[in-house]
């Protein structure tokens, strides 16, 4: 038994265990914790001192939990300082914190209580690798890490790497018998494949079971002996076998004539053509020791040399396990290979944090690392830490343990540890359950559920309490305590009764059913829970409403909605049955589970379809799969028509040729949106009922696809890439399928372990008695982890692996059901059935082996004619829980949503122009529309608005395309403070141009020589953010940058700022001029053609600008006779001079489009001068382009991109935004 936790009178120190069953408030605790801490409360009880946030260390697992925990404990903040200003009311634990202190400091604990509020951004509040990693940054020195450490994105592609090299060290020098030989003993033909079956077991430290391919060596030379020792007399050794089975020496049943002509057919194969050796039966079946075993009573079995070498060779074979060595050789190398790659590429993966971290820990004579982070966090408060392992066990043990001046608070629920999979460990709990004296705190009141599903809940898993093993396979470890109901006090309603909280409906049968197949037990369930999910609905669609929720006896009922319900299932394929029957009860849902790739639906399939026909029109078969697929709705009958008209198909030929000619010129989205826009895909999709769904997997598709075009080489290298994802892929947040806004209107059908910590008002488990039985095929290359810890690879299991596996997995099965039941908030149907098989004498049911089973007989086998009595047992005398068999059902059972109207016909299509795009733009504006994804209708509609154009230079210098911002704190950032790692994005390149906006005002000659100046200006704007660290070494830059001489474009005097003078320059001039129906296709190409020709460069999409074109030029200057046009760039290309070469400069301008920045610059001047000034000749007084990297500039003419553009282009240019000359 645990200790009840009241939360304001726990102890904060030392080493605490908190058991927090499922809905008892346990993030409500952490937060009044985390008051007591900052408020210094609770007298012995409390903490040695108030804290702040950033002293309060609270982890938890995914990033989702940590923002969501930040924003739970700064509203408990705000909440309790109004509570203590006398603005609110508080709840109970509040009244008790304020009875806690003098009614004269209650003002003052308001403002240490607004001031921890405040500071939550800088909470201690991580996930444990962020945490980790950031521990590892700060603590560099101590724990031997480098300050630059990068966290590899995915693990997958240094793995396969790793594995390929692996493949190829060893494979490709066998010779090609033992080749064959070994790919048959560990069935796998690529690295890949053999990478999947030795992950499992990458990470454990197993021992070496000798060189596999010395074994393979011996193994071969074996097999040759035996096979030179069958040759020498073969047909004498068949003869005395079948004159053996012909004189009834050997048993009929044993050795009958049909195997016994299979078995002569693979020794004849083996022995006389050199075939494969044959399989285990064949080998023991002519070894002597199987002919005696195969002989009669009293009879003599055959005798030859032969059969004893089978005798020998079969020893040998059963000693040499290679698969095993092999896998364990492989695991080894590939994880050595993938640490070296990482350690050359200076990366880690997300195990190495915690890993590196927790070995700094222990290391002997460290143990001031230890101490200091206890001193920085003198509390951590673990979430979740029934999902711990034992490193992050050992790293926090090590920090906190033996230290009286500081608390860890572990905080978890051993029920609910369903994370085995992610390398969480039970036993690991369990350890800590014991160093913190087997008395954990616990939370006794259920606030999610009903009474009645709370009950029910009890009785379920209480009646296992008494139980040899426990409820939960851990005898007392982890027993199962009671909670109190203080959930809701409404109720779920069907037709004027209050519904049970847990409706368990059996199958009705008299012998054991199948588990899969139209009759099996998961077809039955699906097609029940599918019945019993439209009839609710449709009752809560009449009027007045049949089935609802209703708070109180007086008041009406809320109807039942599809949002309201989740149907949890274990796997992929459980979703996709019970989606099926929904479906055709016209019940839609959302599949969700952290799984769920956008590469595993129907329309990637089809993308790749269609990628092959662009990339090859010209191949019949790739063209005619792409138009059948489904995403283009081709009638058949077009189709065919296809066949037959030649005319036709040309046209379609040519059709996809435009599409090949669009992808090789502007990429692969343009192409697609083109192909999107001709078969009018989009408005086809969304008129069918999952059209959204599919429409939205598309364009995300498409999307994934542009970003990937830019990595690989050509259209094929795509297709291949997108081969392989469909193939084999890992789940990334990229990846992941992305959510629309209507399933939140759905119905839910979500896995086990992704419904962990939510909460739905209706739980339907209609596969619950469903199970994956452990066996020797399924549990071999896996790990076994005992109560110690220590790790077992199974790889041939015997009878006790496979008993100790199949433990395993039912005590996690038990958890999942804890865990799944533990979801509903007002009722839970579970679907039970007795599976397994029937012979002649005995039925063999295997209900007992499921987690609910278990729940019903201890384990003991349960009898399909037992089922209703186990039910009863189950039920007790609890009110609360129902036992119904399962109703008839008809497939005619359709969802009837009220108001329900038929889809409206397509719109007709508009064709007529309407030119109604004239408005005021900027460079920046036609780079937004010319690169823009947005619809065709969206860009027209945006062309509406009459002014696209910046109102200052400041708000020009914020809409050009740039880096985001990227701000280091101290304690993380690399090296010391300097230009280089000064903050990147649109605010901090503000900044400098704004620094140098006011040396062009001033004078940058008389700013250069006034060194105080530059620093109490520098010091003055630094004041206004928090970049006051970066005081002394923007000081040092800008003194340096103002004196450092650079050449312009065509000159051989080199100038600096510092010698300019107010009159040879005017900063920030602004321009306004006409532009006739620009059409930016041609101005891209004549970019193309005439700026670094040659080059690649974002392609700008084909609009027209049309009105006046507006901006703002950071510098006009003289200089020897010649005017030219300067634009500052913050832009960060890497840390030191060295990377802003005439190269690397090159790529930056062109891929943000620079180039069209600056021709539109240097068009605005040659305008400028054609009007003010005499004579003017753009060859003679034109002098160009300067754009001035500022990271980057120094003596050597890094930083610096000059550029003086042909005459003929800009008088184009000129022409055409005047309208004198046609655009097309």
């Amino acid at each position: 038994m645990g200790n009840d936790l009241d939360p304001l009178t726990f102890p904060i120190r030392s080493l605490r265990l908190i058991e927090a069953s499922a809905g008892t408030g346990k993030t409500y605790t952490i937060g009044a914790l985390y008051l007591r801490l900052v408020l210094g409360h609770g007298g012995n009880n409390g903490f040695l001192k108030p804290l702040m946030p950033p002293e309060i260390l609270v982890v938890t697992f995914t990033n989702a939990a940590t923002e969501e925990l930040r924003d739970r404990i700064r509203n408990k903040l705000v909440e309790a300082a109004a509570f203590f200003r006398g603005e609110l009311r508080g709840d109970e634990f509040l009244e008790g914190l304020g009875h806690g202190f003098p009614q004269e400091s209650w003002f003052e604990k308001a403002r240490v209580l607004d001031q921890a509020a405040l500071w939550m951004d800088e909470a201690a509040i991580h996930t444990i690798h962020s945490w980790s990693n950031r521990m590892l940054r700060q603590y560099a020195f101590e724990c031997g890490s480098p300050f630059d450490l990068e966290l590899a994105p995915d693990d997958q592609e240094l793995l396969e790497e790793a594995a390929c090299d692996y493949w190829r060290s060893h494979f490709y020098n066998l010779p090609p018998e033992q080749l064959a030989e070994l790919l048959a003993l560990i069935k796998c033909t690529t690295p890949q494949a053999l990478l999947n079956k030795v992950r499992p077991i990458l990470h454990p430290d197993l021992c070496s079971e000798g060189d596999p391919f010395e074994m393979l060596e011996q193994r071969h030379q074996a097999i040759l002996d035996i096979r030179r020792e069958w040759s020498v007399d073969f047909n004498t050794a068949i003869e005395r076998v079948a004159q053996a089975k012909a004189d009834k020496t050997l048993s009929g049943k044993k050795y009958s004539a049909p195997s016994l002509k299979k078995w002569i057919d693979q020794l004849e194969c083996w022995v006389n053509e050199n075939g494969p050796l044959p399989d285990e039966q064949t080998l023991f079946k002519f070894s002597l020791i199987g002919l005696q075993e195969g002989t009669h009573k009293n009879r003599i079995p055959p005798a030859h040399p032969a059969f004893d070498a089978f005798d020998r060779l079969n020893d040998i074979l059963n000693r040499l396990d290679i698969e095993k060595a092999l896998f364990i050789h492989a695991a080894r190398e590939i994880e050595h290979r993938y640490e070296r790659q990482k350690d050359q590429q200076g990366l880690v993966d997300f195990d190495d944090l915690l890993t590196r971290l927790n070995n700094a820990l222990q290391r002997p004579g460290n143990e001031n690392l230890a101490q200091l982070m206890a001193d920085q966090f003198p509390v951590a408060m673990i979430d979740e830490f029934q999902d711990t392992d034992p490193v992050q066990y050992a790293a926090f043990n090590r920090i906190y343990s033996g230290r009286p001046q500081t608390a860890l608070l572990m905080i978890g629920d051993p029920k609910q540890a369903i994370y085995a999979f992610r390398g969480a460990d039970i036993h690991t709990y369990l350890r800590a359950r014991r160093d913190t004296g087997d008395k954990p705190y616990t939370l006794g009141a259920n606030y999610r559920a009903t009474e009645e599903l709370v009950a029910s809940v009890n009785q379920m898993f209480g009646l296992a309490n008494p139980y040899p093993e426990g409820p939960f396979l851990f005898k007392d470890k982890i027993p199962f305590e009671p909670v109190l109901a203080k959930g809701p006090e409404g109720r779920f309603m069907v037709d004027g009764q209050a519904s049970s909280g847990l409706h368990m409906r059996h199958l009705q049968q008299t012998e054991p059913v199948i588990k899969t197949g139209q009759n099996g037990y998961l077809a039955q369930m699906a097609d029940a829970f599918a019945h019993e999910i439209v009839r609710l609905l449709n009752l809560a669609e009449q009027e007045p409403s049949r089935a609802g929720f209703q708070n109180a006896p007086d008041e009406p009922l809320k109807p039942l909605r599809p949002a309201h319900m989740a149907v949890l299932v274990r796997s992929g394929n459980e979703a996709d049955i019970i989606r099926k029957a929904l479906d055709k009860r016209r019940v839609q849902s959302v599949y969700l589970s952290d799984k769920t790739s956008v590469f595993d639906s129907h329309e990637a399939r089809q993308m790749l379809y269609l990628l092959r026909a662009c990339a090859s029109p010209g191949q019949e078969r790739t063209l005619k799969a792409a138009l059948a697929t489904p995403i283009l709705r081709q009638p058949l009958t077009h189709l065919d028509h296809l066949n037959h008209d030649e005319t036709a198909w040309e046209a379609e030929v040519e059709r996809f040729s435009h599409y090949h000619f669009v992808w090789q010129h502007r990429g692969v989205l343009p192409m697609l949106r083109k192909l999107l826009q001709d078969f009018g895909m989009l408005w086809g999709l969304l008129t069918t009922p999952s059209g959204e769904r599919a429409a939205t997997n598309f364009l995300h598709l498409a999307e994934l696809l542009q970003a990937k075009s830019l990595e690989e080489d050509g259209a094929q290298g795509l297709i291949r890439w997108l081969e392989e994802q469909i193939q084999d892929h890992s789940i990334g947040l990229e990846e992941q399928v992305l959510r629309l806004e209507s399933d939140e209107e759905l119905i839910r059908v979500i896995t086990i372990h992704k419904s962990k910590g939510l909460q739905y008002p209706l739980v339907f488990l209609p596969f619950i008695c469903s199970f994956r039985q452990a066996t020797r095929n399924n549990i071999a290359m896996t790990t076994i982890r005992d109560e110690q810890g220590r790790i077992t690879l199974v790889n041939s299991p015997e009878a006790a692996d496979i008993e100790a596996a199949n433990k395993e997995r039912l005590a996690e099965d038990l958890r999942l059901l804890y865990v799944a039941v533990t979801r509903a908030q007002y009722a839970c149907w579970m679907g039970i059935g007795v599976m397994g098989r029937t012979t002649r004498n005995e039925e063999k049911s295997t209900l007992h082996q499921s987690a609910f089973g278990y729940l019903l007989s201890a384990g003991e086998m349960i009898p399909t004619r037992d089922l209703s009595k186990k039910l009863k047992f189950l039920k007790g005398d609890c009110p609360h829980m129902t036992i119904e068999p399962l109703p008839e059902h008809r497939v005619d059972d359709v969802y009837k949503p009220e108001g329900e109207t038929d889809p409206l016909m397509p719109a007709r299509t508009f064709n007529t122009p309407v030119f109604r795009d004239w408005r005021i733009t900027s460079y920046s504006g036609i780079l937004k529309d010319a690169t823009d994804d947005a619809s065709p209708e969206q860009k027209i509609e945006e062309r509406q608005i009459p002014f696209d154009s910046p109102g200052s230079a400041i708000e020009d210098q914020l809409q050009e395309p740039g880096e985001e911002t990227v701000f280091l704190p101290p304690e993380t950032r690399p090296g010391k403070p300097s230009i280089h790692n000064f903050p990147r994005g649109p605010e901090p390149g503000t900044f400098l141009h704004g620094l140098l906006e006011w040396a062009a005002d001033e004078g940058f000659g008389k700013v250069a020589h006034n060194n105080q100046w530059i620093h109490d200006q520098i010091e003055m704007r630094c004041s206004h953010s928090a970049w006051g660290t970066w005081i002394d070494a923007l000081t040092q830059w800008f003194q340096t940058f103002l004196k450092t001489p650079f050449t312009l474009p065509h000159q051989t005097v080199r100038m600096r700022l510092a010698d300019l003078l107010p009159a040879q320059c005017l900063p920030e001039l602004e321009f306004l001029f006409a532009a006739h129906r620009v059409n930016t296709g041609s101005l891209d190409h004549a970019l193309n053609r005439w700026v670094l020709p040659g080059e690649e460069r974002p392609p700008l999409q084909k609009i027209h600008i049309n009105g006046m074109l507006k901006g703002f030029i950071d510098v006009v200057f003289e200089f020897e006779g010649q005017y030219y046009v300067m634009d500052y760039k913050s832009n960060h290309l890497g840390e030191n001079t060295r990377a802003y070469g005439s190269k690397a400069l090159a790529g930056a301008m062109l891929s943000h489009r620079y180039d069209l920045q600056y021709i539109l610059y240097t068009l605005a001047l040659h305008r400028l001068l054609k009007a003010r000034l005499p004579h003017y000749q753009y060859q003679r007084d034109m002098g160009g382009a300067v754009y001035l990297f500022l990271r980057g500039v120094d003596r050597d003419q890094n930083g610096v991109y000059g550029d003086k553009p042909p005459q003929a282009l800009i008088e184009q240019l000129d022409r055409n935004f005047a309208g004198r000359e046609e655009n097309h």
